[in-house]
């Protein structure tokens, strides 16, 4: 029996071949590799460190001399070749150049199972894209465009420019989660609108999203702008089933596009006193809220300014001549709608809205000046309002104090006369009874009967009854606003209940996004400084739960929590 059982063993036993080969296989073992090594100025290349059977502790950067390298994200896998089972996990690293040359990632350590191990070294070149960038490009499954309309121009001046993100295939991009370009310099107009379409790069139809915005430089210089980051949904071509594009997935791609240089020259000297920071070709028109009024009534004047250019950076006019003792002038309110700015091609309205009064009796409204910068004719451009006719109905007032007079009898010494003494008079207790009280004489009458005590059950049923429908109703009402807060919870419900950090960063970035949302429901009017800020930090949530090189399940750190908490407790609330 035991030498039956030994041989069944043997049979079941895989050949030593097999033996020797899982042997080897579990030895962990590194290998480094990149999409390609020769990566275009400004855009952004891919390192791809393979880490066979074991999980390892990889830097969050590296230091590699011209070169910005950086972690983005991991993916492990399992594989059965012959029976023979390998754990694989692929470290994903992003890097980017900002020079032309040949550049070198150093060879550095990981840790595996606690054995140190040395990656080779990389080499890579960084070139200067030529122009002939839809030859190269047509050639990839996706890739993405900064495209500007002129690559000089004035500092404040609104330049549109779109960004492009093509996906081989007809129909490839089911959405467009997010969109990203920052540079210090800029100010840059949120992303809101996404058209898509198709065209054929190099003889391979592509699918398009593009998405346009405007921007302005704050300062004069050399500035390189890009690359942008777009976030987009591609749908998957080995989905489906052989089925209809109903059941076919989509797949998170994080499209980086090309960098462009920019020159931006600053505004000529001599710009007069008038000059209100406006770029761009404008009009102007002037309307009093009155024009019958008494010395020191107020008198609203509002100021339409009307155009293509930037309305954000330009201030409201102000009097031609300055009126010292005439009229007195207060700041001027902007009302500026994103609806109602001017993108570079559409033309724009903002409305300035400035209190003035009269501090004498004059005849007219004198005129009011604004002077912009027009970029075509590289020179400034003073308007002027019309005199407005005015009547005031009467003569300043004399000053207050030489109205105050003291009454006959003052002292010789000028003072007021002393105050005289007051008399006391106790007056506040009235109608007092001095005769004798009068009893009133107690109600004479036998016990209670049944009559009385029915009567007082009745009404007790009836009280009992009645606090029981109200203590009913309250309870329905507390439930129904109780379900009502769970299903449409206020801003401020929604920050006091943000996870605590360690949360997973799908979770947090998501709470946070929702509270984001729910502010601009209850604050519809915001200033428009406070909503960028909010369509900022939200663009930054959009990138972190969307983005496909973030890791979902990666614990929020305690700075990054807290950074978010003290942003969102800094918003105004109802």
């Amino acid at each position: 029996m035991v030498l039956r059982c030994f041989i069944v063993a043997l049979l079941l036993l895989p050949p030593p071949s097999r033996l020797a080969a899982q042997g080897v296989a579990q030895q962990p073992a590194v290998s480094v590799n990149v999409l390609s090594n020769r990566v275009a100025l400004g855009e952004t290349g891919q390192l791809i460190i393979k880490v066979t059977n074991g999980d390892a502790q990889v830097p969050r950067s590296i230091d590699a001399p011209g070169l910005e390298v950086t972690y983005s994200g991991e993916q492990s896998s399992i594989k059965i070749i012959n029976g023979v089972s390998s754990a694989e996990t692929n470290y994903f690293y992003l890097f980017r150049g900002d020079t032309v040359g040949h550049f070198t990632i150093p060879a550095f350590e990981i840790l595996v199972k606690g054995r140190s191990l040395m990656t080779p070294p990389v080499e890579i070149t960084i070139f200067s894209n030529g122009g002939t960038e839809a030859t190269s490009d047509a050639t990839k499954p996706f890739f993405g465009k900064l495209e500007l309309g002129r690559d000089e121009f004035y500092v404040n001046e609104i330049v549109p420019f779109t960004l492009n993100a093509y996906v081989r295939g007809r129909g490839a991009i089911s959405d467009v989660t997010n969109a990203k370009l920052e540079n210090a310099s800029f100010v840059i107009k949120p992303f809101r609108e996404v058209r898509t379409d198709g065209a054929e790069v190099g003889s391979v139809y592509y699918s398009s999203a593009v998405i346009p915005s405007t921007l302005f430089a704050l300062k004069p210089g050399e500035h390189r702008l890009g690359p942008a980051e777009i976030g987009v949904r591609v749908l998957d071509s080995g989905s489906g089933f052989g089925l209809s594009s109903l059941f076919r997935s989509n797949t998170p791609r994080e499209i980086v596009t090309n960098s462009v240089n920019i020159t931006v020259k600053p505004l000529p000297d001599g710009a007069p006193a008038s000059f209100t920071g406006g770029v761009g070709v404008f009009e102007i028109t002037a309307k009093p809220s009155a024009d019958a009024v008494g010395v020191g009534d107020p008198i609203s004047m509002e100021f339409i300014v009307s155009g293509i250019g930037n309305l954000r950076t330009m201030s409201a006019p102000d009097f031609e001549i300055p009126q010292t003792g005439l009229w007195k002038s207060y700041e001027a309110n902007k009302d500026l709608s994103n609806e109602g700015d001017s993108d570079g091609f559409n033309t724009g309205q903002v409305k300035f809205t400035r209190v003035i009064i009269p501090e004498a009796k004059v005849k007219e409204i004198p005129s009011f000046l604004l002077t912009y910068f027009d970029p075509s004719k590289a020179e400034y451009v003073t308007l002027r309002t019309d005199p407005v006719p005015i009547t005031v109905t009467r003569e300043r007032s004399e000053d207050a104090s030489a109205a105050i007079q003291f009454p006959a009898g003052s002292s010789e010494t000028g003072l007021p006369p002393a105050a005289r003494r007051p008399s006391p008079v106790f007056n506040d207790v009235m109608h007092i009874r001095p005769g004798a009280p009068r009893w009133v004489a107690s109600a004479g009458g036998s016990h209670p009967g049944p009559a009385f005590y029915a009567v007082q059950i009745l009404f007790s049923l009836f009280f009992c009854v009645l606090i029981g429908f109200g203590i009913a109703r309250w309870t329905g009402t507390w439930q129904a606003r109780h379900r009502f807060r769970q299903a449409n919870p206020s801003f401020a419900y929604l920050l006091k209940n943000l996870p605590r950090p360690g949360a997973p960063q799908h979770e947090f970035y998501g709470a946070v996004s929702r509270a984001l949302q729910q502010w601009r429901r209850e604050h519809p009017s915001a200033s428009p400084e406070v909503i960028r800020a909010v369509e900022h930090v939200s663009a930054r949530c959009a990138a972190a739960l969307y983005s496909g090189t973030s890791v979902r399940e990666t614990p929020v750190a305690v700075t990054e929590a807290a950074e978010f908490e003290a942003i969102l407790r800094k918003l105004p609330r109802r």
